[in-house]
C-alpha cells in the first residue's frame, strides 16, 4: 500500500508540470475501496496558493481547515456533523440510532492570499476496512452536499420543513417538492469493488411518491453539462451493454410506503425475472449509499422510466417521444394521440374485428399481452392504478414499460379481479383498467392472452426459474442486513429479513399451485360474455375510524365471507354474509388498528385505511 502511494505521489508531480495556469487540488490517491489507513496528500499547481479542505462532506469555504501536512485517514476524519439525527420525516417515523458507521470523506479547493476559492472543489471518499467500512461486496454510492441543501428548513430537500402542513402529513414537506428549483448540486461517487466507477457533480432531488416521507430517502441524481458532465459514464448493470446514462434513481431498501414487509429485494426479483419478455424493463444494482461521509442503508442504483431510458436503448430523440403516466398524466412529449386514444377506446366496442384491427395498428398488442400477464402474475399491489408508463414514437405504435415491483410477489389479493376493478376506492381503478376490460371482450385478445399466459407459466415463470434470481439476491445482499437494521430498524432485526424471504420463497413457489385455475376462471367468465355476471363493491367512508358501511352489487344469490387481511396476509377480520340478487347495504364494526388493510368477499379485493 505504501509503495503505491509513493509512485502516486511522484506521477502526480511530474503532472504538475503540465497543468494549466488555473489551479487545482489533487489528491495522492483517488476515492475507493482501501484495507487500512494511509496518508493522503494534496497538491496544487501555485505555491502562493492555498488548500483548504472539509471532512463533513460541505463544500470547502474561508473558514475551513487549511491543509498543511498530509491527512492521516483514520477517525479523526469522520465527520463530526451527525447528520443522522436530523430528523428528515415524520416524528412518528424517526429512527435514532446510537451511532453510524462512517466513511472519510474528503473536501477541497484551492484559494488565494485573500482566501477567494479560485478553483472547483474535488472531492473523494475512503471507504477502509479496518475502519469496519465494509459493504461485504456491494459497490458503493457516496454523495456529498452542502448540510443546508438537504436540512435546511427553507431550502433543505429532505426535511419537512416549511412547506409541512400539520393537518396532511403523509403528502406535505420540503421532500415533495418538485422541480429544477428544489434540486440541490452534489457531488456522487460510485465504486466498485476494484475502485472503478464515478466521480463528478451532479444534481440530486428527492424522488418518487409517498416514499419521499420516508426516513430513507428515494432519490435522483441528474447528469448536466453546468455541472462539470453531461453523462454519468460507467458500466452500472452487467445485465445491458449500456454505460452511459443521463438519468439515475437511488431506491431505498424496504421503500414502499404501504408495505409491511422488509425483504426488500421483490423490485429487483420482480424486474430481473421479466427481462427478456416482451416489454421493457429497467436494470437496476443493489448498493450501499453514503451521505456526507454517514452510512444510509441499502439502496439500489436503478435507470428511470422517462424518456432518456428510451434514448439510450432506442437511440430515439427525445423530442420524438411521447410519454403518459398512471393512464392520464403526461409526462413528455405531446398528449393528443393519448388522448384522442384513450377517448376512442371508451367510445368504441372492440369486440368487432374492425376496431380490434385498428387497435392493434395504435398499440403493441404483443408488448400489451405481455405486460398485462405479467403484472397479473406477479400479483403487484400497487397496480394497475399507479406505477404505470407507455411511450411511442412520434405517431408509432404505444409500448408499456414495467417498473417499481416492490409490490410484487407477495400479498393475498386477486390481481384477476384487480385488472377489471371499476370502483372508486382503489385510486383511478376504472380509468386504470378501461384497456383491460375493452379489449377482453373481443375473442382474439382472450384467446391470446390466455395461451400467452399459459406458455409463460409453463416456461419463464415457473418456480424453478425464478428461485434462482431470489437465491442470488439474498447471497448479495444478506451479509449486509445487519447494518441496514442498525441504522433504520427496518427490518428489526435479521429474523424478521428472514422471515419475510421465506414468505416471497413461499410465495413464489406456490403461484403456479393456483394461478392457472385462476386464470381458467377468468377465461370462462369473459368468454361467455362479460357483463353477464355482476359482482362489485364499494366502502365508505374510507378512510374509516370505526363502522365501515359496503354496498355490494351482485346478480347471484348465496353466502359468502367478508375478510379483512393486513398487509403481511394475515386474516384480521371475518364475518359471513348473505348476498341477495341486486344491491346489498351491509355495515361492519372490524376493530382494527391504524394502518392499511385489503377487505376481500369473494373474489373481489379493496384496499383500506383505518385512522
Amino acid at each position: 500500500m505504501r509503495l503505491k502511494h509513493v509512485i502516486g505521489t511522484v506521477l502526480l508531480l511530474l503532472s504538475l508540470a503540465g497543468q494549466a495556469q488555473n489551479d487545482t487540488v489533487l489528491f495522492s490517491a483517488r476515492g475507493g475501496f482501501y484495507d487500512d489507513v494511509f496518508s493522503l496528500e494534496l497538491f496544487n499547481n501555485h505555491p502562493q496558493n492555498h488548500i483548504r479542505y472539509t471532512i463533513n462532506g460541505n463544500r470547502p469555504t474561508a473558514q475551513s481547515p487549511l491543509y498543511e501536512e498530509a491527512l492521516v485517514l483514520d477517525e479523526r476524519c469522520y465527520s463530526k456533523s451527525d447528520i443522522y439525527t436530523i430528523e428528515d420525516c415524520l416524528e412518528t417515523e424517526f429512527f435514532l440510532p446510537d451511532s453510524v458507521r462512517h466513511c472519510i470523506v474528503i473536501r477541497a479547493a484551492v484559494f488565494d492570499e485573500n482566501d477567494s476559492c479560485l478553483s472547483q472543489v474535488v472531492t473523494n471518499s475512503y471507504f477502509i476496512h479496518t475502519l469496519g467500512c465494509d459493504t461485504h461486496g456491494l459497490p458503493v454510492v457516496s454523495l456529498c452536499a452542502d448540510s443546508l441543501a438537504l436540512f435546511d428548513y427553507e431550502t433543505g430537500i429532505f426535511v419537512p420543513g416549511i412547506h409541512y402542513v400539520s393537518w396532511n402529513p403523509e403528502f406535505t414537506g420540503n421532500y415533495f417538492q418538485k422541480g429544477r428549483e428544489w434540486e440541490r448540486l452534489c457531488n456522487v461517487e460510485f465504486y466498485e469493488n476494484d475502485n472503478t466507477g464515478i466521480n463528478q457533480q451532479a444534481g440530486l432531488r428527492t424522488h418518487g411518491g409517498a416514499t419521499r416521507r420516508l426516513q430513507q430517502k428515494n432519490l435522483k441524481i441528474y447528469a448536466r453539462e453546468e455541472y462539470g458532465k453531461k453523462r454519468f459514464k460507467h458500466k452500472f448493470f452487467g445485465e445491458i451493454p449500456l454505460a452511459s446514462f443521463k438519468h439515475l434513481v437511488l431506491k431505498p431498501f424496504c421503500c414502499s410506503y404501504n408495505l409491511a414487509t422488509t425483504s426488500g429485494i421483490q423490485n429487483a426479483l420482480s424486474q430481473q425475472v421479466a427481462r427478456g419478455l416482451h416489454f421493457d424493463v429497467l436494470a437496476d444494482r443493489l448498493t450501499t449509499l453514503y451521505i456526507n461521509g454517514e452510512y444510509w442503508g441499502i439502496y439500489a442504483i436503478e435507470e428511470t422510466p422517462d424518456e432518456r431510458y428510451i434514448e439510450d436503448h432506442y437511440g430515439i430523440d427525445p423530442d420524438e417521444i411521447n410519454i403518459t403516466k398512471d393512464w392520464r398524466l403526461f409526462d413528455h412529449g405531446d398528449s393528443t394521440n393519448w388522448k384522442n386514444l384513450y377517448s376512442w377506446v371508451q367510445e368504441n366496442d372492440l369486440s368487432m374485428e374492425e376496431n380490434y384491427a385498428l387497435m392493434n395498428e395504435w398499440i403493441d398488442m404483443d408488448n400489451f399481452i405481455d405486460y398485462m400477464v405479467y403484472e397479473i402474475y406477479s400479483c403487484n399491489f400497487d397496480w394497475p392504478g399507479h406505477n404505470v408508463r407507455c411511450w411511442q414514437r412520434g405517431n408509432g405504435k404505444w409500448r408499456w414499460i414495467f417498473f417499481d415491483g416492490d409490490a410484487c410477489f407477495l400479498w393475498d389479493v386477486d390481481p384477476f379481479a384487480n385488472v377489471v376493478d371499476t370502483t372508486t376506492v382503489r385510486i383511478g381503478s376504472a380509468r386504470s383498467t378501461l384497456f383491460y376490460r375493452k379489449l377482453l371482450e373481443n375473442a382474439v385478445f382472450l384467446d391470446c392472452f390466455r395461451n400467452r399466459f399459459n406458455e409463460l407459466m409453463s416456461s419463464r415463470l415457473q418456480y424453478e426459474s425464478i428461485i434462482p434470481y431470489f437465491n442470488r439476491l439474498r447471497e448479495i445482499v444478506e451479509p449486509e442486513i445487519p447494518n441496514q437494521c442498525e441504522r433504520f430498524c427496518f427490518p428489526p432485526d435479521v429474523a424478521r429479513w428472514e422471515r419475510d424471504m421465506a414468505h416471497v420463497d413461499y410465495f413464489i413457489r406456490t403461484l403456479n399451485d393456483w394461478m392457472p385455475s385462476e386464470l381458467n376462471e377468468f377465461y370462462e367468465h369473459y368468454h361467455t360474455g362479460i357483463g353477464e355476471r355482476q359482482f362489485s363493491i364499494q366502502c365508505y367512508p374510507n378512510p374509516s375510524s370505526e363502522a365501515m358501511h359496503l354496498t355490494i352489487e351482485t346478480d347471484t344469490f348465496g353466502t359468502n365471507e367478508i375478510s379483512i387481511y393486513d398487509l403481511t396476509g394475515r386474516k384480521v377480520f371475518k364475518a359471513p354474509c348473505l348476498l341477495n340478487n341486486g344491491t346489498n347495504e351491509i355495515t361492519i364494526h372490524p376493530n382494527l388498528s391504524a394502518g392499511f388493510y385489503v377487505l376481500r368477499i369473494g373474489k373481489l379485493t379493496q384496499k383500506i385505511v383505518k385512522y
